[in-house]
């Protein structure tokens, strides 16, 4: 008896960790909230002959330092991740939740671009 019950646990076990998905998780479509941010799919432009691996990417990279900026807003800010706000043409504001608030950093469009390692 007690095999039997250590086998249909076993089973039970093997079972959720083969699931396509985590219990709980959203159906298909369904729209992105802060819990459940919804990632892009499909082709990603910049992911064969960009930047790579940067800070907050999620594995992905990016042919320019606006696309970067972008994705960082879009994706890593909603998660609690640091983030850059452009305050002024040529002139971001490093966004992080980190409390308390560090003194304001700022960084030129140049400062990013030698960074971050983008040539243009």
């Amino acid at each position: 008896m007690r095999s039997e019950v250590n086998v249909l646990l076993a089973l039970a076990a093997l079972a959720t960790g083969c699931a396509d998905r985590p219990a709980g998780a959203a159906e298909d479509g369904a729209p992105g909230t802060k819990e459940n941010v919804a990632m892009e799919q499909g082709p990603r432009s910049g992911d064969r002959d960009g930047v790579r691996d940067l800070p907050s990417s999620f594995g992905r990279s990016f042919a320019t330092l606006d696309e970067y900026l972008e994705h960082l807003q879009r994706y890593a800010g909603p998660v609690d991740q640091p983030w850059y706000r452009q305050i002024r043409p040529g002139l971001y504001e490093y966004v992080t939740t980190i409390r308390p608030a560090p003194e304001p950093q700022t960084f030129t469009r140049e400062e990013l671009m030698r960074k971050y390692g983008f040539a243009r």
